[in-house]
């Protein structure tokens, strides 16, 4: 009777064990590991940002109910990109009015990208595929790659702003982080690539 038990307990474990590998594995799927392909490049200044910064927490991404406190990373990555850029300062508050005034956001708040280079001054590229010679190639050219990646690496989508490469591994610009991250802190992780110019 008591092995039984044990038996049924181990059992359940492995079945437990089994979904976590099954959901980690397709929370995984289509994302690309990537290594810095040199050891350093480190930035000049850096634009850092947070999306909850109680001066536009509670602005709406455009005609959607979502707020750039929770919805805004990629709104706020776009800001810092452009900011370290042009060296001419655009806080989020101000490029989430720009973007909700052009109709940037469709009605969930995802970023159209073909109507942001509708707005002057402003091109997008986005890129089919993510490599570490492509993130590398922006950074040598004065472009600050905006990746999508996993937030610990395996829990919901989320935007960082890689803005240069320290100890081999890229340095990001978080927007829910009062300091600069590393690629690492998201297992190496990229779901998409986009620059914004």
């Amino acid at each position: 009777m008591k092995n039984r038990k044990i038996m049924k307990w181990i059992l359940l474990l492995l079945v437990a064990i089994g979904a976590v590998v099954i959901m980690l594995g397709l929370k995984l799927r289509n994302g690309v590991h990537i290594e810095a392909e040199q050891t350093e490049m480190i930035p000049q200044a850096v634009t850092a940002y947070r999306q909850d910064d109680m001066r536009w927490a509670e602005d709406a991404l455009g005609n959607s109910s979502f707020k750039m406190k929770s919805s805004g990373c990629l709104t706020t990555c776009i800001a810092s990109a452009v900011s370290m850029e042009y060296a001419d300062q655009v806080t989020p508050g101000e490029l989430n009015k720009l973007f909700s005034e052009n109709n940037v956001y469709d009605g969930e708040g995802n970023i159209q990208w073909s109507a942001i280079e509708k707005i002057d001054g402003y091109a997008v590229k986005v890129y089919g595929d993510v490599s570490g010679e492509d993130i590398c190639e922006c950074l040598k050219e004065g472009h600050y790659p905006i990746v999508r990646v996993r937030m610990y690496g395996v829990s919901n989508f989320h935007y960082v702003l890689i803005v240069g490469i320290e100890d081999g591994d890229y340095i990001c610009m978080d927007p829910l982080e009062n300091d600069l991250t590393k690629l690492s802190h998201y297992l190496n992780r990229i779901y998409a690539l986009r620059v914004v110019m």
